[in-house]
């Protein structure tokens, strides 16, 4: 996902660039100190997520806000707590509030990656969810056929940008899809995001190593934004 950051504080913008360098599928585009200038190039350029500061100089993040006419997602910046009320009357994706850590950070660019996946327009591709007279299996889109996939097959499923891979006993499978609708197909009471990138069956854990899952010969990181529902869900199961 394409980012631009702005923020006229120049420490607090190497930090927002610093932390999207981290993050895979983010890219930035451009920065500015300047929100002037960034307000030009953002009539210019498509993005897909903006990081806002909003008490600036020249004119505020909510001014510059209501200027632009083609607006992306917005992850506002600030250290003043009393913006948010009227942030959130705008439509902003997130507020993360100075000094921002790298987690809470992850987590706002997670949301947005999945807002970005529900509202793709490409994504008319589906997951069929099975129906109560067949809940072995589900047919997954791929290239141009529909592939049956049984259920107990599944060993993970993995992100992989605009994909996800079906791993499976049989085979993989790439298919056009997003996770909240993979996970909408799935039995709720065997599978679990574990991480932006991955979800998991339950019943193929071969053991858990500390913030890894083991599955076969694949070791399987457990994101911070999951780990809490993982262990939740692990000690209804009495593990």
């Amino acid at each position: 996902m394409s980012c631009v950051a702005i923020d006229d504080e120049q420490l607090a913008l190497d930090k927002i660039e610093m932390f999207i360098a981290k993050v895979p599928f983010l890219e930035l585009k451009a920065s500015f100190t300047n929100p002037l200038q960034a307000l030009d190039f953002l009539k210019s350029n498509d993005v897909d997520i903006l990081f806002l500061d909003i008490q600036m100089d020249d004119i505020s993040g909510i001014q510059l806000l209501k200027i632009l006419q083609k607006r992306p997602q917005v992850i506002l910046t600030t250290a003043y707590q009393e913006y948010a009320v009227e942030s959130y009357e705008i439509g902003v994706t997130d507020y993360l509030m100075k000094p921002i850590s790298f987690d809470r950070f992850l987590k706002s660019v997670s949301k947005a990656a999945d807002n970005a996946n529900n509202i793709a327009p490409h994504l008319e591709t589906h997951i069929i969810e099975p129906n109560k007279h067949k809940p072995d299996f589900i047919f997954v889109k791929t290239e141009y056929r529909m592939q049956k996939v049984f259920i107990k097959d599944i060993l993970y499923i993995e992100g992989m940008k605009d994909y996800l891979r079906f791993i499976t006993t049989a085979g993989n499978i790439m298919t056009l899809q997003n996770f909240k609708n993979a996970m909408a197909a799935l039995p709720e009471d065997n599978f679990c995001r574990v991480h932006r990138s991955f979800i998991v069956a339950l019943d193929k854990i071969n053991c858990i190593e500390k913030d890894r899952i083991v599955i076969g010969e694949k070791r399987i990181p457990i994101g911070d934004t999951y780990r809490e529902e993982f262990h939740s869900i692990l000690n209804k199961l009495g593990i």
